[in-house]
C-alpha cells in the first residue's frame, strides 16, 4: 500500500482525487475534476462505496453532504461515469444528461449579475452544481482542457499551450510509458 494514500473498503488504493497538484483545474471545474477521480481505473479502487464515504468526501472538498439513498448514490456514480465518458472517450453527452434529469435550478443576481443556483434535494443540488461548472468551463473552453491520461485514465487538465498533454505526469506515467519503449526498443535490438 503507498504511504499516505487512501483506500477503499477493500483495501485498494486511491490516490489523492487532487493529484497531481500541476494539473489542477481552476474554480469549480477542479471540483468536477476531484470527483471524476474518486475511482481508480487502474486498481478498481472506488471511494463511493457507501453514501456515508461520498459525504466524508464531500466534506473534505467543503461541500454539503448529501446522506444519499442506495439509489440517490447509485445515481452519483452514474453522473461520475458519465462525465468521465465524455471526458476519456469523447462520448456523447445523453448519458449525462439522462442521470441529471430532473435538476432545477434558480435564479439570482450576484453583484448586479444574473446567475443560476442548483436547487432541490442535496442530490439534486450536487448534480447541478457539477452541470453548472461544466456549462461555464464548456464556455470559457476550458472543459476541453480536462484530459484522461493516456496510460491511467486519472483525469488532468492540461495546461500546455497547444492542449497536448498525453499523461497525468511525466514522473509517473510518463516515465512508465518511455521505460516501456525503452524495454521494448532493447528487445527489438536483440533480436
Amino acid at each position: 500500500m503507498a504511504k499516505g494514500h487512501p483506500v477503499d473498503a477493500h483495501g485498494r488504493v486511491l490516490p489523492h482525487s487532487w493529484w497531481p497538484a500541476e494539473r489542477q483545474a481552476a474554480g469549480e471545474l477542479e471540483f468536477v475534476r476531484r470527483f471524476c477521480n474518486s475511482v481508480n481505473r487502474e486498481n478498481g479502487a472506488e471511494r463511493f462505496c457507501a453514501a456515508s464515504e461520498l459525504d466524508t468526501w464531500l466534506r473534505a472538498e467543503g461541500a454539503e453532504p448529501v446522506a444519499a439513498s442506495p439509489a440517490a448514490l447509485d445515481r452519483i456514480v452514474a453522473v461520475r461515469d458519465a462525465i468521465r465518458a465524455v471526458i476519456v472517450d469523447g462520448a456523447g453527452t445523453a448519458p449525462l444528461l439522462a442521470t441529471c434529469a430532473g435538476v432545477r435550478f434558480e435564479p439570482f443576481v450576484a453583484n448586479h449579475v444574473l446567475q443560476l443556483a442548483p436547487a432541490g434535494t442535496p442530490i439534486e443540488r450536487l448534480v447541478g452544481r457539477l452541470l453548472l461548472a461544466i456549462i461555464s468551463a464548456s464556455g470559457d473552453g476550458s472543459w476541453r482542457r480536462l484530459k484522461a491520461c493516456q496510460h491511467c485514465q486519472w483525469i488532468v487538465f492540461d495546461p500546455s499551450k497547444n492542449a497536448s498533454s498525453r499523461w497525468c505526469s511525466m514522473s509517473a506515467c510518463g516515465g512508465r510509458h518511455n521505460a516501456r519503449q525503452y524495454r521494448l526498443r532493447r528487445a527489438e535490438q536483440s533480436t
